[in-house]
């Protein structure tokens, strides 16, 4: 069940498709004018929608410092207990490496192993929510000092929209999460170097902070894919903020089973289709028999 909290949860921007004009129901002229008040006062519910919305984001804003008095509590222990365990053997299946594992069980994207290398320098995630002058969150991503770059954060910000359109108020359906913006890696590594580990184009945990930009004319050609992708990563932005952050230690212990990893999931979708065609193929061939 749902919290009362992901009850407020901002929607992904949706722009649905154009009206159909033959749709449109002629109504007699004391209907239109009961219609014309009744909408009058469901944008008064609207306007108290939006004002509720704000006062929501300014607790929740007040909240996030009590919040992070426990987080930066949780960092502390996960510091503590890798000093004292520096070069576990079982490092890859241990607290040592808390976030790295907390991500492999509840991100949906793909992390290759060269990612997880880096995610063990990983020390700990946070959300931060800003109200003025506009609403929009961070996802931080803090690393120990490392081989790999030189950030000791690396930010992932949403924006969100949570007032309704001038040109379609009666659409409002809640704050939307409508734009993106990620950060520039400083690899220590030189360009070459890294080609010749790998080829560029290799999917990474890393492409998060990278996203596309969504092209301004609709009929683009790239506009449906690049829009698909970025559906998917403000789902996923809001999935970090609300749920992975703050329920991190059972995601850690496998306690919780609301988001499994996309390729374990594919990869056991595969197997029955495989084990599904192998019986059909075997059933034909007794039939041939």
């Amino acid at each position: 069940m749902e919290t009362m909290r992901n009850r407020t949860a901002a929607r992904v921007k949706y722009t649905a498709p154009p009206k159909d004009s033959n749709t449109d129901v002629r109504f007699t002229e004391a209907e239109k004018k009961t219609i014309t008040e009744l909408k009058q006062l469901y944008l008064e519910t609207i306007q108290l929608d939006v004002a509720l919305q704000r006062d929501i984001y300014n607790m929740e804003k007040k909240y996030e410092e009590k919040h992070n008095v426990i987080f930066e509590k949780r960092k502390k222990i996960l510091d503590e207990f890798r000093k004292q365990n520096h070069g576990d053997s079982e490092q890859s299946h241990s607290v040592p490496n808390f976030w790295l594992r907390v991500l492999k069980s509840s991100y949906t994207e793909f992390i290759s192993k060269k990612d997880e290398k880096i995610l063990e320098c990983l020390s700990d995630i946070r959300s931060r929510l800003h109200n003025d002058p506009v609403v929009k969150f961070d996802i931080e991503f803090h690393f120990d000092p490392n081989d790999y770059f030189t950030n000791t954060v690396l930010t992932k910000t949403y924006y969100l929209n949570c007032l309704p359109d001038p040109d379609d108020p009666l659409a409002y359906d809640g704050a939307e999460i409508f734009k993106c913006e990620g950060c520039e890696i400083n690899w220590k590594q030189s360009k070459q170097t890294k080609e010749k580990e790998g080829p560029g184009d290799q999917p990474s945990f890393f492409d998060f902070f990278s996203p596309p930009l969504l092209p301004d004319d609709t009929e683009d050609p790239n506009y449906c894919d690049v829009n698909a992708i970025l559906q998917n990563d403000f789902e996923l932005g809001f999935y970090l903020k609300e749920r992975v952050i703050p329920k991190a230690v059972i995601f850690f212990t496998g306690e919780i089973a609301d988001c499994q990893s996309s390729s374990e999931s594919d990869s056991e979708s595969d197997d029955s289709e495989d084990e599904s065609d192998a019986e059909e193929e075997q059933s034909s061939n007794d039939a041939d028999k």
